[in-house]
């Protein structure tokens, strides 16, 4: 060393800067401290474990920096620097080290899913020597209803007609206007509400045709009367929705008869059979109002003819029209009273496997299999005579009465039910007379919106006249 310093002038001026440089980085990391890594100072990034100085070095720190330290407290890949409170500096100095690791839970060692390291203190000594600073007041969150969540969970979905969620909420999707009864203006029938049963709440909306009002009314004078049936895929319409009760007055009007719309129950309240019921209950309410008595209601007491008595629908209203009858034919009506005719408008009739040119498309009938087992609650299955009357040739042969009308449309999804439908009858042995009305290159019930229009004139025109075709055996 010596050598170098009196050799030291003759050196170049790079060789003087060069050892001038070496000897100012090596003072620089001799003194600096942040350069030697200690027991409480993490690298950040670093990937490999930590490791803590030798016990020897660790004598020569201040005794609260290290030989307290717990592996709680030894920071993870994940944090840059350990976290110490000032209750955990305190603590350090009154616990003695030989007890400090051996009372150590498991639950108290950090985890790599934390950024921090996690310590349970021992309860006993906090109790007695650290209060918190600030309490901590628990304020307990009340979770969501399970009603709220089922409220939006589906249960089944029947677009475009209702949606059922888990909770048991309906939710009907077209937005459908209701109409108040009384007089039409532009045909003059007059129209009136009336609940038939008190228990179930069944109601119906009776029309009176304008030859049976005013001052000239003669009492004398009967009208046929029509039990009918609206639409709607047995879970939406109403009896007393815009649509049935604009056409219900066009055709009071121009067939000059009676007519009681039924606002029977609908699924998935009142799954089926219950519209079948309220069916029933409204053919046999009709039977005995049209005798006079007291008790009877006026309409059908005076104007109603009892020998001329029509049920009819649309749709599924047709398929409850259809059942109605089935059941009439089977059980009996009361004073022997009979059903002059039955007029399916476009029924709703399905089955297992395809008619004629029905589709064989699988999600299609799979789809119609669905919904039928929703509407009835999976009480009856796709061919059930209720749905499939072909089914059951027997039910057919003995129809509660021997005139039926059926309206079929080119472009509807039904149309080769209803015709095999009319040829069963047929061929059932059934002694009665039906008649098939076919309108081509229109939609399922398209008459319904539009009863006015060329067509769906055209085939009311064809419905009157059945209506029109005489008393009770005539055809």
């Amino acid at each position: 060393m010596g050598k170098w310093l009196r050799d030291l002038p003759s050196f170049s001026s790079l060789a003087k800067t060069s050892l001038a440089l070496i000897f100012l980085f090596s003072v620089f990391y001799l003194f600096n401290e942040d350069s030697i890594p200690d027991s409480t100072t993490s690298i950040p990034l670093r990937q490999s474990p930590i490791q803590i100085p030798k016990e020897k070095e660790e004598s020569k720190r201040p005794s609260n920096e290290l030989s307290h330290q717990t592996p709680s407290s030894v920071s993870l890949p994940l944090r840059k620097s350990p976290i110490q409170t000032p209750n955990e500096k305190k603590q350090s100095k009154k616990q003695k080290p030989s007890n400090e690791l051996s009372h150590q839970t498991p639950s108290s060692l950090s985890s790599p899913f934390h950024k921090s390291p996690i310590q349970i203190p021992n309860k006993k000594k906090q109790s007695k020597k650290q209060k918190p600073s600030i309490p901590i007041k628990f304020i307990p969150q009340t979770p969501p209803s399970v009603s709220q969540n089922l409220d939006n969970e589906l249960e089944y979905d029947f677009t475009p007609y209702v949606k059922l969620y888990k909770s048991g909420r309906v939710e009907r999707l077209p937005n459908i206007p209701m109409v108040p009864p009384g007089v039409n203006p532009p045909t003059g029938v007059t129209s009136k509400d009336l609940t038939i049963d008190q228990t179930t709440g069944l109601s119906v909306r009776l029309y009176l045709p304008r030859q049976a009002t005013g001052s000239r009314r003669n009492k004398k004078l009967k009208f046929p009367v029509l039990i009918y049936f609206h639409g709607g895929a047995f879970v939406i319409e109403s009896a007393f929705s815009t649509f049935y009760h604009h056409y219900l007055n066009v055709l009071v009007s121009k067939t000059k008869i009676i007519v009681i719309s039924v606002d029977y129950r609908l699924a998935p309240e009142h799954p089926l059979p219950a519209a079948y019921e309220d069916a029933w209950t409204a053919l046999k309410w009709v039977l005995s109002n049209c005798k006079s008595s007291p008790d009877s209601e006026p309409w059908l007491a005076d104007y109603g003819d009892i020998n001329r008595i029509y049920l009819g629908g649309d749709s599924a209203g047709g398929n409850i029209a259809h059942n109605a009858v089935i059941r009439a034919g089977r059980d009996g009506l009361e004073s022997k009273a009979k059903i002059n005719g039955l007029i399916l408008l476009n029924p709703y009739f399905w089955g297992k496997d395809p008619v004629g040119t029905e589709p064989n498309v699988r999600w299609i009938r799979d789809g119609f299999e669905k919904n039928w087992k929703f509407v009835c609650n999976g009480l009856m299955d796709i061919d059930h005579p209720a749905v499939n009357p072909l089914s059951s040739i027997e039910e057919l042969k003995n129809l509660g009465c021997n005139r039926v009308f059926v309206t079929i449309a080119g472009r509807d999804f039904f149309r080769e039910r209803g015709l095999a439908y009319v040829e069963g009858l047929k061929k059932s042995g059934w002694k009665g007379n039906v008649e098939l009305y076919e309108t081509l290159d229109e939609m399922h019930v398209y008459f319904i919106a539009d009863p006015l229009g060329k067509k769906a004139n055209k085939e009311m025109n064809a419905v009157i006249a059945f209506i029109n075709g005489g008393a009770f055996g005539s055809v």
